[in-house]
């Protein structure tokens, strides 16, 4: 379960029972609504923080706690305004969160080798970015932060569920700046004040835009820790649930393994979705994350160091998320380097020019860390090695036109097993990659039947798995068990009526997908709920519509396009 603790040795002072009462119209001033908490006795020497001051003993204990410090030269400077970068770095350090350095930055007004970088992107769920008119999303690190930024910061921080729509109508009447805050930070701020983490003036206002002092932030911090509960996750579910798939009765010679429903008592993971690559529009364009585009994503892989390759079929290229660096590249483009010239079995020449290549599929082998493409050229299955440069690996001569490329799937480093659509027909054909003919090894035609065809000539959801002796495949919601040798197909579940948007496979299962929702499915045929689309939290803002292309990367989070926002994501899991 993806949760974010509130430090638990900082919770070590007395818990306040008497929360600040929003109904007050009268709210107290900084310092006062703080002075019958109790705090530890803690003392610092700072020339410029008497002992008098208002926030002397809050600060005390935070520095001793170390998660804010005074300056070199024995000041604490209470009164100097706190910028977003600054408070992002204490409000990490109060959390026990620790931040990880990163190679690329999610903003493109922070470089990664700024000091303030592991401590933004670690905040980065927390403290919002901006959007500004050009596409680019940024930090602003250096403007001061605002009390909105720290209520919202705050709530998030602490895991209040915002979805809830607490009760706007009671700072409304408490605040006259109300109109003042920005709309979509009125639910925390409600939140906030609800729950005693921030309050008011006496003049009756928030002052929602008003820069806080390091001091003000101090205390905000510290008292985040004596109210509420911190064990809550960070943000809400979703009110929509897809529906789960149940197999079909109405053919009883076929077998079927009925849905496993996860059981209500068990409690259910948080996992977060975000942004990987564009979001800002459609577009062919390369270059860091931030300001990247997306045209359109035919088909998708990741390879065992997380980067991302998609096939853009209509701009004829192959192009790379470099994870390493967080930028996006042009890895190839469909060219004369796909030409092909063979001899056939009559020692005829012959020459298959790319300019009739239509792109399908790409394929990675964790295997043998190669990467494939699968393209059709002069209606013929040609599989490409597109590693380093790029050679015929596989082909096919058969008469059956493949319209489309279902799966992909290697036995082991040397093998390959793909199945293809042609018209109202599928097929089934097993090689090697070492560049020979494949052979037909299961067809909707024959005795071996394995049909994932459609009528309308759409091609299927689709996705299988194999081992040294089977393949597993998932297609047009039926799922086959195809034993190699001898050959023999089984169809072991049907799942009728079930409009899935997505199917993979990853650690020998079968994984589909409908809007936010993934589904997984074992060799039995038993299709049970992987991640519930309720349990999803937006840090990108962004709900799942519908996945296209979806796979794992290797860290087994889920990885998918998402053609709504032109934009790859990923499922933290």
């Amino acid at each position: 379960m993806i949760r974010k603790m509130l430090m638990s040795t900082l919770v070590g002072a007395a818990i306040v029972s008497n929360s600040l009462s929003t109904a007050s119209a009268a709210l107290p001033t900084y310092g006062e609504e703080w002075q019958n908490a109790e705090v530890t006795q803690s003392t610092v020497s700072f020339t410029d923080l008497p002992s008098t001051h208002w926030a002397n003993s809050y600060i005390a204990e935070m520095v001793n706690r170390k998660v804010i410090s005074g300056y070199p030269d024995g000041k604490f400077r209470p009164n100097n305004t706190i910028t977003r970068a600054e408070f992002a770095k204490i409000m990490i350090t109060a959390s026990g969160i620790t931040p990880k350095k990163v190679n690329y930055s999610s903003f493109s007004d922070i470089e990664s080798t700024n000091w303030a970088s592991p401590f933004v992107e670690s905040v980065k769920d927390y403290m919002t970015g901006y959007r500004t008119a050009d596409g680019k999303y940024i930090f602003n690190p250096s403007a001061p932060a605002t009390r909105e930024d720290v209520a919202v910061a705050l709530v998030k921080l602490k895991g209040y569920d915002a979805n809830r729509l607490p009760d706007q109508s009671t700072i409304e009447a408490m605040f006259k700046d109300y109109a003042g805050i920005s709309e979509s930070a009125k639910s925390y701020v409600a939140l906030s004040v609800e729950n005693g983490l921030v309050s008011g003036f006496q003049d009756e206002t928030f002052r929602p835009q008003a820069t806080i002092t390091r001091a003000e932030a101090t205390v905000m911090l510290w008292r985040a820790y004596q109210y509420g509960n911190d064990n809550k996750e960070i943000g809400g579910g979703q009110t929509t649930t897809s529906p789960t798939p149940t197999p079909s009765t109405s053919d009883t010679s076929t077998p079927t393994t009925p849905v496993d429903q996860p059981s209500a008592s068990t409690p259910s993971a948080k996992f977060t979705v975000e942004t990987l690559v564009g979001g800002s529009g459609a577009g062919d364009v390369d270059g860091p994350v931030r300001t990247a585009k997306i045209n359109q994503v035919d088909s998708m892989v990741a390879d065992k160091n997380n980067n991302v390759y998609f096939l853009d079929s209509q701009k004829m290229k192959i192009r790379k998320f470099n994870s390493s660096n967080g930028t996006v590249e042009t890895f190839k483009t469909i060219s004369q380097d796909f030409n092909w010239d063979y001899k056939d079995a009559d020692g005829n020449a012959k020459h298959y020019d790319y300019k009739n290549l239509t792109p399908l599929k790409l394929a990675y082998n964790a295997a043998s860390n190669r990467l494939y493409l699968a393209a059709k050229v002069s209606a013929r299955t040609i599989v490409y090695d597109i590693t380093g440069g790029v050679s015929v690996a596989a082909y096919d001569f058969y008469h059956e036109e493949a319209r489309f490329v279902d799966f992909i799937a290697f036995p082991d480093a040397e093998g390959i097993l793909y199945g293809v659509t042609g018209s109202h027909e599928s097929h089934v054909y097993e090689g090697k990659l070492n560049q020979s003919q494949v052979e037909r090894i299961a067809s909707s035609t024959s005795y071996a039947a394995l049909d994932l065809s459609d009528y309308y000539g759409y091609a299927p959801v689709a996705a299988a798995h194999a081992t040294a002796d089977n393949l597993y495949v998932f297609g047009r919601s039926k799922m086959y068990s195809l034993q190699l040798f001898p050959v023999k197909v089984d169809k072991v579940a049907e799942y009728e009526n079930t409009r899935l948007d997505s199917a993979t496979a990853y650690n020998g299962k079968l994984y589909m997908s409908i809007a936010g929702t993934v589904y997984e499915m074992g060799e039995a045929g038993s299709m049970t709920i992987f991640i519930n689309e309720n349990d999803l939290i937006y840090k990108d803002g962004m709900q799942i519509r519908q996945m296209k292309q979806m796979g794992f990367d290797n860290n087994g989070n889920v990885i998918f396009y998402d053609d709504n926002s032109k934009s790859i994501r990923r499922i933290n899991l």
